[in-house]
């Protein structure tokens, strides 16, 4: 019987941990279409008058457990900085798959263009925390997104893989970004799509 037991445990550990090399290496796969999104993200800076050097993309089409983040050079295609990011948990989402929508309230992640704003500190409740973490506002420049400031829909740190609407990065991919984004002229634009 403890034979049994042990064998069971040894091939159940052996199946979480191909699946977690299998996440992993999945996760660093480039998305197939993400050289034309940098096109059209290029293409839409230029016209609009934003900063054409890099800009980011968000690809809700992936899980949240695959890399979907990535900080794009928009001349060369090649990714400066991927990572995971969370979305909203309103309406049906769940950690796999998301659910969008512009209206306040709603707990949902939007889809679209941003303007990445200023950073700044942000608001929580003192009970829940003591640190207040940094997070950069946005704006919506899409009918689809158009409520993201009122909403407080913002890109920032933290734990979890899921948000009351906004972009959430693990702590060590926000402080990169930061760094970077704070390295640029003009306004970067964030493009999430599914």
């Amino acid at each position: 019987m403890l034979k049994k037991s042990v064998k069971l445990l040894f091939w159940i550990l052996c199946g979480i941990s191909l699946l977690s090399i299998s996440i992993y290496f999945v996760s660093y796969i480039k998305p197939d279409d993400l050289d034309g999104r940098a096109k059209e993200l290029s293409s839409y800076c230029m016209y609009k008058g934003y900063n054409t050097d890099y800009g980011i993309l968000v690809d809700y089409g992936r899980c949240s457990i695959q890399k979907r983040f990535f900080v794009v050079d928009l001349h060369t295609g090649r990714i400066i900085m991927r990572s995971l990011c969370g979305h909203g948990f309103g309406g049906e989402s769940t950690i796999l798959n998301a659910e969008f929508s512009n209206v306040p309230g709603s707990n949902c992640s939007s889809l679209g263009h941003y303007r990445v704003g200023r950073e700044r500190r942000m608001y929580t409740r003192p009970a829940v925390s003591i640190r207040l973490p940094m997070a950069f506002e946005l704006d919506g420049l899409d009918k689809t997104n158009s409520n993201a400031r009122s909403r407080y829909i913002l890109i920032h740190e933290s734990l979890y893989p899921m948000s009351e609407g906004c972009i959430t990065l693990p702590i060590p991919q926000y402080n990169k970004l930061s760094k970077f984004l704070h390295s640029q002229k003009g306004s970067t634009i964030m493009w999430a799509y599914k």
